[in-house]
């Protein structure tokens, strides 16, 4: 029935008595990005802010500052925080299942922007859609589309080409085909990964083109009296529509059903009850149910079961202070070294962003 905006730098008054916090924030800032993109780029590896040693460092700055914010929340509320900050799978799973903060929901932009893509493609409401739709954030998978509980995957399959702009092209119509799932379009950097790659060494790093256009926009908005078009640039389209109504639909119990990174508690059921997965859940009564969809396909399985283990390999290097766990963690990963490069390559990651933690 109202509320009160106010601006302060006091965390203590921020956070006292609120209902929901939002976490989107980078630790390391866009320089920590740039090495993220750059290192693994020396090693022939795919460097990406999410995926891969990218995705690597950039969690294992990510913690201690999780660590940090969650205890200040415990301190001064009993809010729910979703989060958005990077990797937002990774961090969840962290914060649910080593750090036992169960007011944690990890929200992305993919979901979100796939469901509204369908939506207009098919000329109906958002909540007239609902998608089989699970795996782990930026490696998810979409088996199944229902219009107002009609199935109609079988002719989406061949019309769908959803994409964000961040990562190029789509894939083939064959590998939709051959899988019979639409890959989540990070998924380019595991199966099209020659190519990436190739594309990644000869193109500006996305990081430095952040900076420039972050730079810009900043001028702009000294003047701007709307929502420049410049901003469709720098990516994130429809992150605050996503929260936003997650946490409408979290105060008000509506029953809607969002698409969300929470623990699976049964909603694959051929998937660890404890995984967290990016899934379709029921928002009712503040909190969120897990939605039964089935069982989920052997291809995305693969995938599934060898990043949980390398997220969890990276929480507990971290955790642990383990060196040797972090080497694992990077020898686990699809997108990782080999033996020939990666006690040298976790070397420079540790000078590079002072993870003193792991020496």
């Amino acid at each position: 029935d109202g509320f009160k905006v106010f601006r302060t730098f006091d965390i203590s008054q921020a956070l006292r008595d609120s209902s929901y916090v939002v976490f989107q924030f980078r630790p390391g800032s866009l320089k920590g990005r740039e090495r993220d993109e750059s290192i693994p780029l020396e090693y022939d590896l795919i460097g990406q802010e999410t995926t891969g040693v990218g995705g690597f460092s950039a969690a294992l700055r990510a913690f201690p500052e999780i660590e940090k914010y969650l205890d200040l929340v415990e301190k001064y509320s009993n809010a729910t925080v979703v989060n958005f900050t990077n990797p937002s799978g990774h961090i969840t799973e962290f914060a649910l299942n080593y750090l036992n903060f169960t007011r944690f929901i990890g929200l992305c932009n993919i979901p979100i922007n796939l469901i509204r893509y369908i939506a207009n493609l098919t000329n109906v409401e958002m909540d007239d859609v609902f998608l089989k739709y699970y795996g782990l954030n930026h490696l998810t998978f979409l088996e199944r589309i229902y219009i107002r509980g009609r199935d109609i995957t079988d002719e989406m399959m061949k019309s769908i080409s959803y994409k964000p702009e961040n990562i190029p092209s789509e894939f083939p119509p064959w590998v939709v085909e051959t899988l019979s799932l639409i890959p989540n379009p990070y998924l380019k950097y595991y199966l099209s990964t020659k190519t990436m790659l190739e594309k990644l060494k000869n193109t500006e790093l996305r990081s430095r083109q952040v900076m420039k256009l972050e730079k810009e926009l900043m001028e702009i908005y000294k003047t701007a009296n709307e929502i420049p078009p410049e901003l469709s640039k720098r990516g994130g389209s429809m992150y605050s529509t996503a929260a936003a109504y997650l946490i409408r639909d979290l105060s008000k119990g509506s029953g809607k059903v969002h698409i969300i990174n929470t623990r699976n508690s049964g909603s694959v059921e051929n998937i660890p009850p404890d995984y967290v997965l990016e899934i379709p859940a029921i928002v009712k009564g503040g909190g969120v149910f897990p939605v039964s969809i089935g069982r989920a396909d052997e291809f995305a399985l693969a995938y599934i079961h060898t990043l949980k283990m390398y997220e969890r390999l990276t929480i507990e290097a971290y955790l642990e202070r383990s060196k040797k766990k972090a080497l694992k963690a990077l020898l686990v990963h699809p997108l990782g070294p080999g033996t020939e490069d990666v006690r040298e390559l976790l070397d420079e990651l540790i000078e590079a962003n002072g993870f003193d933690f792991l020496l």
